[in-house]
């Protein structure tokens, strides 16, 4: 296993009989970023394909389309930083070669370069020039399924064998403190809106902190109308 980044913080490696660390909330953050991106790829195929984009719903695509490759950046970046070396830590030789995965996360984010830089032209509304974008889209959302995948194969198990509970909560502590309110407004209710059932919201409220709380309650309704309007529904849905 490599992870050459430093420890973020001193870790304590899971011991024999302790509960597990509940990988739930990195699942649904995978969920969450794979279901975006494909939505995004499907748009863009439409539009490419004829369909209808009228200049509200081309705008919306386009800070919707921002606000998602800037998520999975700062995921694969969290990951790169953060979790690996906490996992590699913890779990010594007995752990997964994360190698790979980093270079599947720099492989990504060159994707998501490329398809931000497309993203504009879903806006013109030109099946011609929304051609390149479904392209872009479509490559790093297939990409992007096939890595996660991989590292839910992977890693999760080791997560759960080697890493602590209360180290697992620290990650995702850290990287809610590292969340300002704008890029929270957009990600926790697209984590909500991933929950597959009310106990997998009630455990997803449960992990957030009060404040953020608050901001997932005001901002859920406007980004369900902003979901709905990219995805071709009605805008007040």
């Amino acid at each position: 296993m490599t992870a050459t980044a430093p420890l973020p913080f001193p870790v304590t490696p899971r011991r024999p009989g302790e509960p597990e660390a509940d990988v739930t909330r990195l699942a649904l953050a995978h969920r969450a970023l794979r279901g975006g991106c494909r939505l995004l790829a499907d748009v863009a195929a439409e539009v490419a394909g004829g369909a209808s984009c009228l200049p509200e719903r081309g705008r919306a695509l386009v800070a919707f389309g921002r606000a998602v490759l800037g998520e999975v950046r700062a995921h694969t970046a969290r990951e790169d930083t953060v979790l690996w070396p906490v996992v590699a830590a913890c779990a010594g030789t007995h752990a997964a070669d994360l190698e790979p995965l980093t270079e599947d996360h720099a492989a990504l984010r060159a994707l998501i370069g490329r398809a931000g830089a497309a993203l504009p032209a879903l806006a013109a509304a030109d099946p011609a020039a929304a051609g390149a974008s479904a392209t872009a889209l479509t490559e790093l959302a297939d990409a992007l399924d096939e890595h996660v995948e991989e590292e839910e194969r992977e890693v999760f198990p080791v997560v759960r064998r080697c890493v602590s509970a209360r180290d697992l909560a620290r990650y995702e502590a850290l990287c809610a403190r590292g969340t300002g309110l704008r890029q929270a407004a957009f990600a926790l209710p697209w984590l909500a809106d991933t929950c597959g059932d009310p106990a997998e919201r009630a455990g997803l409220l449960a992990a957030t902190p009060a404040p953020l709380r608050v901001v997932l309650r005001l901002a859920e309704p406007g980004w369900r109308r902003r979901r709905d309007l990219v995805a071709g529904g009605a805008a007040g849905g």
